[in-house]
C-alpha cells in the first residue's frame, strides 16, 4: 500500500506539473496583440516581379521592423528561404529569381514580446516577361481640335506628350499685332 501511495503522490506532482507549465504558457500569450498577413501581389506576375507582403495588428494598424519569413516551394516540392523586413507601412518586398512556373508561396511571421505570429498561404503563377515593343519613329501624330475660339490646334509628340499649335489664320493674326505700331500721341507719321 505504501508503494500505491507513492505513484498516486508522484502523479499528482506530475499533474501539477503541467499544470504550471500550461498556466506559465498561457500567461505568455496574455497581452499579446494578434496580427494578420497579407499578400499585397497579385497571384499571377512575370519573370523579375516582387512579391509585396502586409503584416498588421488585429486593428489594422502597420507593424513596421518585423522580419516574415517567405518559403517558396516549386512543383517539384523543392523549397527557397528568404526573409523581408516590413517599412513603415508594414510592407516587406521580396525581388523574385524564379523562372516561369507555378509555386506555392507561405509567409510566417514568428511574433514578439508584444504581438502573436500568423501564416499566409498563396499560390503563385510566374509568366514569361513581355518584351517591350519599340516605339514607333513616327515624329507626331495629329489630332486636329480646335479651342472655342478655334485659335489652335493640337498634336501628339512620339514622347506622347500633348503640343498646342496656333492655327495659320491665329498665327498671321499675332505677327500683325506684333508689327503694328501706334505711337504714343496716336499719330502715325
Amino acid at each position: 500500500m505504501d508503494k500505491n501511495k507513492i505513484i498516486i503522490l508522484a502523479l499528482i506532482v506530475v499533474i501539477a506539473v503541467l499544470l504550471v507549465g500550461m498556466a506559465a504558457m498561457m500567461m505568455s500569450n496574455m497581452g499579446k496583440q494578434d496580427t494578420k498577413l497579407k499578400f499585397k501581389s497579385n497571384s499571377t506576375m512575370e519573370e523579375g516581379g516582387s512579391l509585396k507582403v502586409k503584416l498588421t495588428d488585429a486593428n489594422g494598424t502597420a507593424i513596421a521592423n518585423q522580419t516574415v519569413n517567405v518559403t517558396i516551394t516549386d512543383k517539384d516540392k523543392s523549397n527557397s528561404y528568404y526573409s523581408v523586413v516590413t517599412n513603415e507601412k508594414g510592407v516587406g518586398t521580396l525581388k523574385l529569381d524564379k523562372s516561369t512556373g507555378k509555386y506555392d508561396v507561405t509567409i510566417v511571421y514568428g511574433g514578439n514580446d508584444k504581438y502573436n505570429g500568423c501564416n499566409a498561404t498563396k499560390k503563385l503563377t510566374i509568366k514569361e516577361k513581355v518584351a517591350e515593343a519599340e516605339p514607333a519613329t513616327q515624329s507626331t501624330s495629329s489630332a486636329s481640335t480646335s479651342t472655342s475660339s478655334g485659335d489652335y490646334y493640337y498634336t501628339v509628340d512620339s514622347d506622347g506628350q500633348l503640343q498646342q499649335h496656333m492655327t495659320p489664320e491665329r498665327e498671321a493674326q499675332e505677327r500683325a499685332n506684333f508689327y503694328k505700331y501706334e505711337p504714343p500721341n496716336g499719330r502715325a507719321d
